[in-house]
């Protein structure tokens, strides 16, 4: 009489996003009487599974992750005492915000506007936050930074961080100068 335990998995795969070129894992934990075998599998175009081949280990890695394997993940575990499926797993690939053109330096009167803009590219949704000497500008989050009535105090370098689900940069400073203009 040989006594031993199925596999149970005690923690699925989760969903990951991962920058085009990076590395990325997907791990399990999982109990159960030795020996275990695993089998990774993804999904392909009708929603079926598929063995990865030489993917049985029971963590997965991909390396240099590429648009294409943007798809669901999943672990078959097996031992003498039965067998089990993890749940899917989706990988999200996408690249990462590039700052295309930095916010440019201005000399403006006191009391005129000025409007600093960024352009920015990636994989969306991305997200904007404004900072003046490094500092957050706390709600300053549209992707053109717009001052009005200036005063000396809005003076300074600003920046913007763009972010996504695939990373973060931030630009250059563009330098803001405030001054009066000649008076007769």
């Amino acid at each position: 009489l040989i006594v031993g335990g199925a596999p149970v998995l005690l923690a699925q795969p989760t969903d990951r996003n991962a920058t085009v070129g990076s590395n990325t894992t997907f791990v399990v934990n999982v109990n159960g009487t030795v020996p275990l075998s695993y089998q990774w599998q993804k999904q392909v175009a009708n929603g079926s599974y598929s063995d990865i081949i030489g993917a049985t280990d029971p963590n997965y890695t991909i390396t240099g992750v590429q648009l294409a394997d943007s798809r669901a993940y999943r672990l078959q575990i097996s031992n003498t005492f039965g067998n089990i499926t993890s749940n899917g797993a989706t990988l999200t690939v996408g690249n990462a915000p590039t700052i295309v053109t930095h916010p440019a330096s201005i000399h403006a009167a006191v009391g005129s506007s000025v409007t600093l803009t960024v352009q920015a590219a990636g994989t969306a949704p991305l997200s904007y936050q404004w900072l003046k000497g490094g500092v957050v500008l706390n709600g300053l989050t549209a992707q053109n930074l717009t001052l009005n009535e200036l005063t000396t105090n809005e003076a300074g370098a600003y920046s913007v961080r763009v972010s996504s689900p695939f990373g973060t940069i931030t630009s250059n400073a563009g330098t803001l100068t405030v001054g009066y203009a000649p008076v007769l």
